[in-house]
């Protein structure tokens, strides 16, 4: 890249960074498109990593840059397969809204490149499509949603993306089963309960209770009645025939694992952007 593209990427980072990108994916050729993108988002965001972490040794220093580099290369080559769809997104809206996503833009990127799995990145830019699709989204709103995919790792993603699955998808899709999961992330069935337990905890899962509590009673309340009878049955030396067989009460309560409506609300927005 030339000095003077240079320059004049310096000076567009000045201005609206999503537009600059949108403006070379469209002044670009096909096939340099993504390398172009991968170098403006890379020259905007120099600075910024170059004092990330001062002091700190040059082994890992050099790790660092390594993981900023692979991941705004592959946030670039996600952000290009999108062009399109963001350009029709960001056609309909007026200078203010574009400045508003152009700042949660800079928040996505900062997302993008702390993260330690780089497949992700995928799901952070499925994201900010949806963030154009929208006329109005708060700052509380869109750091919630990233903050929660951040605690995420890619086996919490592939359960959550199941459960999805099973309830809402009909197709190949929704024959996925938790085998397959815990056989793609070499997980034990432990494990996989591990991870269903950390979704609720953090509100992608809840648990639906099946209350009644009344016809349960009442089932404890039959079985003593037959225990007595069969108490009285047993210690009564004049009863000469077999014994009636107990059984066990039928309780109807129960308590599953199910998404709860941030957790479908989370798939839609993030994860199910895959099946386009």
């Amino acid at each position: 890249m030339s000095k003077e593209k240079r320059k004049d990427i310096q000076e567009a980072g000045k201005g609206l960074a999503l537009e600059t990108v949108l403006s070379v994916g469209s002044d670009t050729a096909a096939d340099i498109a993504k390398e172009s993108i991968t170098n403006i988002i890379g020259d905007i965001l120099v600075d910024t990593t170059s004092s990330l972490i001062p002091g700190i040794s040059g082994a890992v220093q050099g790790y660092k840059r390594a993981r900023f580099e692979r991941n705004i290369t592959t946030f670039a080559e996600e952000l290009h397969s999108k062009l399109d769809i963001l350009r029709e997104n960001l056609e309909s809206k007026s200078g203010e809204q574009k400045e508003r996503i152009d700042t949660l833009y800079n928040y996505v990127m900062d997302y993008v490149i702390d993260e330690q799995q780089e497949e992700k990145i995928h799901y952070m830019v499925n994201g900010f499509v949806n963030i154009t699709n929208h006329e109005h989204v708060t700052d509380d709103f869109i750091l919630t949603y990233y903050d929660v995919l951040k605690e995420l790792r890619m086996v919490d993603i592939s359960v959550l993306r199941l459960m999805y699955n099973a309830r809402y998808v009909f197709g190949k899709d929704s024959n996925e089963s938790f085998h397959d999961v815990m056989e793609k992330h070499g997980i034990s069935y432990e494990q996989y309960e591990s991870v269903r337990r950390n979704l609720q905890r953090i509100g992608l899962l809840t648990t639906k209770t099946d209350l009644n509590i009344t016809d349960d009673l009442e089932e404890i309340v039959d079985k003593f009645k037959e225990l007595y009878k069969y108490l009285d049955k047993a210690t009564d030396p004049k009863f000469k025939r077999s014994l009636p067989k107990l059984k066990l009460p039928k309780l109807k309560s129960k308590e599953n694992l199910q998404l709860s409506k941030f957790g479908k609300d989370f798939v839609e927005f993030f994860i199910n952007k895959e099946r386009d």
